[in-house]
């Protein structure tokens, strides 16, 4: 029904002649014309030519009719063809012009004139260049309507509303362009009116918060202003009528931050003199809103917003001074700290205040004033915020890759593009406005150069902000035709004409109207919070810039000297550790942060302090293969422990790092000394070096009493700890299992002796229990020189057909005696029999001189036995024995064996409570002396591991010729 009545009353504007007729008509017209809901029937108005007799209407003399149809106009030139029709075919501007002659007082008609030459101007520069070429009157109107409210008082016959200035305001906003920003500001005198009249209302809100909408759209005409390098611009806001209207940008600054520091910000570029602009104003009253409140707690997004303007000011090297700086820093560290939960907001203001803590980079007095305010602590919780304060986590499954990469070359660089930059597509915008809108769907750039001033670089850096408190987003988008733009202006009865509907459609077309006006605008009013509407890709590249930012302002830190004590701290290491790409945080970034921590590992202020913590043996742990050679994983994290572990072992080796070690391994006190040596080996490769810290300064010594502590510490699990990689990986013991040759040996079942049944000469062999055992008498003076010279000798035996044994089992003795027989000279066996009884064989071998069958068992037993249970058992039993077979083995296998750090303790454990403490220490001390003494200067691998057998047998003929002596 509503469109039949459209239809009818565009068919009734053709013969219409009654104003009071045409007045209804165009009521009925004005209610299907809201934009952009009834976009369709605007269109039909153009195509039908109906609105040439819209325009026509404008020559009427009644001010219902005229206020009904420019509000119908101002609707219809939202369309950008209606726009173009009535300017070029119908000729609107001409009759604007004339309506602003016949009613210079009409507040109601002269509002929406002002509404309708601002919807022209958003189209196309064009119809801006057009009006102020054809018909300049209208401007001149304009101005000099701004010009008579700027006054204290205005004529007694005339009075004017808000909404009639602010759209005064727009117009001449939205006359702006490249091509008119000249004749506007130095011809029409635009930026001497609005400087009078920001400084008028300004007075006023100082007193009480009045005409905060008016202010707002002021702002936002000298930001656009502001945009085109023009220095007369300068020069006309500061010789207004009022005086210098540039001060008082400082008194509304909590009114639009982020505007007012956009205006500042444009000036800085083009100004000639500091004292131009407000600018220590602006920064003393963000400090004092600053310092009074919690930036995160009390004043929340005003606050934020507030944080995020300063941080601007300080970006372009003109505001930034040593007084200046020195009372922003502890304010920025302090509201660094504020942000406690990693939301969007907050990641993009600790990104915006940590940029802005490295601007002071070549001040090494400001860069000291952050490290005392704990500034590397902040950062730490902030890079928490990405990987979490958890211990660094190595537990992975095999991960095999087709292609492996080069051990020399990093994994995290053969990516041709970073993470960030794929997600970072970037689209110019012509407006700060748009930016504002796209800059909570876009991934935002870094902040530009403080040497750039660029207008790409200043649109570019706003979108970094996120968006403003409701309260202000309400301030800053107020374009709107006013209440008192009411079509029914005439004596005409308004319940004839349903004028309380229209009135009311009236207000709803204004707002509607702002909304296709401002559409940037609209879709960030409109937009909820940044938390609720990012998506996980947005979350994660401004976590990426977060690190970015940090690691920039790590490096920046490493230059201080002297060294910050604060960055050789195990967390911090760890955690950017954390950060490499290669563990749990698997997102890649265009920060190297290993090359990070070899950065800060170049200063010799940190060796001793790192050696004191946990940290070296977290890298050494990485250079352990939890899988086979092929995994990719495994590699990965050995190349990174080998690359940290190196940058650590030029500063231990060189004459200053060596020098504070031994220092303090014998001056210092215990419990230093115990860290230090804890770690020693670990990043110590040059065994010269390692011999005079271990040997001649006593660092073994301690390790062997961490050892042999009585309870299971910590110190005492990393003492095991740092023995078995010393034996193993620096000085290349081998392990005695596997030196064994891998050759097919022949299995041999040793208890099964049968008695000689028909032998001529026979022996019976009597044993301390009473049992006897009868054996071929010639067949064991053959074996034996033991048995020859016992049965053929001088002694009583000789001449006896049974002889007594102390000390002698019959099981050990008849298994004995079948090996004799069976067992060839040096050959590799394999003896099926229990490890006490095969030790006993060994002992009865040992006794009765059969070096041979003595050195195939025992190597039976090195090659098939030896075990983290059995080590314990051998080790026992050499001892207890007297013979000191295995006894070396036994210590080397302890050392160097590939066991799990469970198993490995375990095992020692069980030696120490054999209760032989000192021998055990005794010979992992000369085991470990006797190596580290061994010079380095060898030739290829083979010669030094040959070397290494050699003095490893060495000690083995050394242990049982001692026995022996001691034997006779």
């Amino acid at each position: 029904m509503s469109n039949q009545n459209f239809l009818n009353a565009l068919t009734s504007l053709l013969t219409t002649v009654n104003p009071a007729e045409l007045f209804k008509v165009l009521a009925t017209i004005r209610k299907d014309v809201e934009w952009p809901k009834d976009k369709d029937n605007i269109t039909r108005i153009r195509e039908k030519k109906h609105l040439k007799h819209i325009v026509g209407a404008l020559q009427s003399n009644q001010r219902n009719v005229l206020n009904v149809a420019l509000s119908i106009l101002g609707n219809c030139l939202l369309d950008k063809d209606c726009s173009r029709d009535a300017v070029g075919h119908y000729n609107i501007l001409s009759h604007l012009n004339q309506l602003l002659k016949r009613f210079p007082k009409d507040d109601s008609i002269i509002g929406r004139i002002f509404r309708i030459v601002g919807n022209l101007c958003q189209h196309r520069d064009q119809w801006a260049n057009t009006i102020i070429d054809r018909k300049p009157q209208i401007v001149t109107y304009i101005v000099n309507f701004v010009t008579k409210v700027s006054k204290d008082e205005l004529p007694e016959d005339e009075s004017f509303s808000e909404a009639t200035t602010i759209m005064a305001i727009r117009a001449l906003r939205c006359l702006l362009n490249s091509h008119t920003i000249m004749t506007l500001v130095k011809t029409f005198g635009v930026l001497r009116a609005i400087g009078a009249l920001f400084i008028k209302y300004c007075i006023e809100w100082q007193k009480n918060k009045s005409h905060e909408n008016l202010l707002i759209n002021i702002i936002r005409l000298l930001q656009d202003y502001s945009r085109f390098r023009y220095y007369h611009s300068i020069m006309e806001m500061r010789s207004t009528e009022r005086g210098d209207s540039l001060i008082y940008l400082s008194s509304v600054l909590l009114l639009a931050p982020k505007r007012v520091v956009k205006i500042v910000m444009n000036f800085i570029r083009i100004c000639q003199l500091k004292s131009e602009l407000p600018v220590p104003e602006i920064f003393d009253k963000f400090i004092e809103v600053l310092q009074k409140h919690s930036i995160v707690e009390e004043l929340n997004d005003e606050c934020v917003e507030y944080l995020q303007c300063l941080c601007y000011l300080l970006e372009h090297p003109a505001n930034r001074n040593t007084e200046r700086c020195g009372r922003c820093v502890p304010l920025l560290v302090k509201a660094l700290k504020e942000f406690k939960e990693p939301t969007c907001t907050s990641l993009e203001c600790c990104i915006l205040l940590i940029g802005s803590l490295n601007k002071y980079k070549y001040d090494d007095k400001l860069m000291l004033e952050q490290v005392k305010a704990n500034s590397v602590e902040i950062l730490l919780e902030k890079i928490h915020w990405l990987v979490g304060s958890s211990k660094l986590n190595t537990d992975h499954k095999i991960c095999r890759k087709r292609k492996m990469y080069s051990v020399t070359s990093p994994v995290w660089k053969h990516f041709g593009l970073t993470y960030g930059e794929l997600l970072e597509p970037r689209s110019p915008s012509p407006s700060d406005e748009e930016l504002e809108v796209f800059a909570k769907f876009e991934r935002c750039p870094s902040p530009p150069s403080p040497c750039s001033s660029s207008n790409s670089d200043l649109r570019e850096y706003a979108c970094s902000w996120p968006s403003s408190s409701p309260k202000s987003v309400s301030r800053d988008f107020s374009d709107s035709d006013s209440d008192d733009y009411s079509p029914v202006c005439s004596d005409a009865d308004v319940s004839d004409y349903e004028g309380n509907s229209l009135a009311n459609d009236e207000e709803k077309t204004t707002e509607d109207v702002e909304k296709a006006t401002e559409p940037a605008e609209h879709v960030e009013k409109q937009s909820n919070n940044c938390d609720n509407i990012i998506d996980k890709s947005t979350l994660t590249n401004l976590k990426i810039r977060l690190l970015t930012e940090i690691a920039k302002l790590l490096k920046t830190y490493i230059k201080i000297k002297p060294a910050v004590p604060q960055l050789a701290s195990e967390d911090l290491l760890i955690a950017l550790l954390k950060c490499s790409g290669c563990f749990d945080w698997q997102h890649h970034s265009n920060i190297d942060t290993i090359d990070l921590i070899c950065r800060i590992l170049q200063s010799h202020d940190y060796l001793i302090t790192l050696m004191r913590t946990n940290f070296v043996e977290t890298v050494y742990n990485l250079t352990l293969m939890t899988h086979a050679s092929k995994c990719h994983k495994c590699l990965q994290f050995q190349q990174i422990g080998q690359m940290i572990l190196t940058k650590l072992t030029i500063l231990a080796e060189s004459g200053v790092g060596k020098g504070n070690i031994a220092h303090q391994i014998l001056r210092g006190e215990m419990d230093l000394k115990k860290q230090l040596v804890l770690v020693m080996p670990y990043i110590i490769r040059n065994k010269a070096i390692l011999s005079k810290l271990l040997i001649n300064c006593g660092g073994l010594k301690i390790l062997l009493k961490l050892m042999t502590e009585p309870s299971e510490t910590e110190e005492k699990r990393k003492s095991i700890k740092v023995l078995c990689a010393l034996a193993s990986r620096k000085l290349s013991i081998a392990n005695p299992r596997s030196q064994m040759f891998a050759e097919a040996v022949n299995r041999i079942e040793a208890d099964k002796y049968e008695e000689p049944l028909t032998c001529e000469n026979l022996v019976t062999i009597k044993l301390t229990d009473g049992s006897t055992l009868k054996a071929d008498r010639d067949f064991l003076s053959a074996s034996s020189d033991f048995f020859g010279r016992l049965l053929n000798g001088y002694f009583k035996e000789s001449s006896e057909d049974e002889i007594l044994l102390q000390n002698v089992k019959l099981k050990p003795l008849r298994c004995l005696l079948n090996l004799m027989g069976i067992v060839e000279k040096k050959s590799s066996i394999d003896v099926d029999l229990d490890l006490k009884t095969l030790l006993d064989v060994i002992v009865l071998c040992d006794r009765y001189l059969m070096n041979d069958l003595c050195l195939s068992l025992s190597e039976s037993i090195e090659r098939n036995r030896l075990t983290h249970q059995t080590v314990p058992q051998i080790y026992q039993w050499s001892l207890e024995s007297g013979t000191n077979i295995l006894r070396v083995e036994c210590i080397a296998y302890a050392l160097v064996a590939n066991l799990l750090d469970d198993l490995r303790l375990n095992m020692f454990e069980s030696l120490i409570d054999l209760g032989y403490l000192e021998e055990l220490v005794e010979d992992i001390k000369t085991l470990l002396t006797r190596f580290l003494s061994i010079s380095d200067s060898f030739g290829d691998e083979e010669k030094k591991q040959k070397s290494l057998k050699v003095h490893l047998k060495r000690m083995k003929d050394n242990l049982l010729k001692n026995v022996h002596l001691l034997d006779t």
